[in-house]
């Protein structure tokens, strides 16, 4: 069975990193320069997008309307993402369900995230080093 990392479900269905030691990395990427945050978060924003994309391709497809939701929240200075699939019929958001019911059985966030996680971390990682090398994002 896969490892599940740290992620929490609220309210609707969501799934998103925990944000400890976010604050203390942006105070040290600041110290750096405002350059190197920025290259980081554009890094990681094209993180997102990919495991967005990746999601819509595992999502399965009825109405459309479940893959259609699939999006990728910035937080307020775009340290960290939240990505959500909320389609929502008769006032019911059934991502979850797809998710994690074991009658559907098809996630499709989690292993999105999970086939993703490795190289987000080695793009934001080498971003900053090339921002810290060259001055410049």
């Amino acid at each position: 069975m896969a490892r599940r990392r740290n992620w929490r479900t609220r309210g609707s269905f969501t799934r998103e990193t925990g944000n400890l030691g976010v604050n203390e990395t942006v105070r040290q990427l600041r110290e750096l320069g405002e350059h190197v945050l920025e290259a980081a978060k554009a890094s990681l924003a094209q993180g997102a997008a990919d495991v967005v994309a990746d999601a819509k391709s595992r999502c399965p497809v009825r109405t459309g309307n479940l893959r259609d939701s699939i999006k990728a929240t910035p937080n307020r200075d775009g340290s960290s993402y939240k990505i959500s699939a909320n389609a929502q019929k008769n006032g019911f958001c059934y991502g979850q369900v797809v998710e994690f019911s074991p009658k559907i059985n098809k996630p499709f966030l989690y292993p999105a995230l999970e086939a993703n996680i490795g190289r987000i971390y080695t793009n934001v990682r080498d971003s900053i080093r090339h921002a810290v090398e060259t001055g410049h994002g």
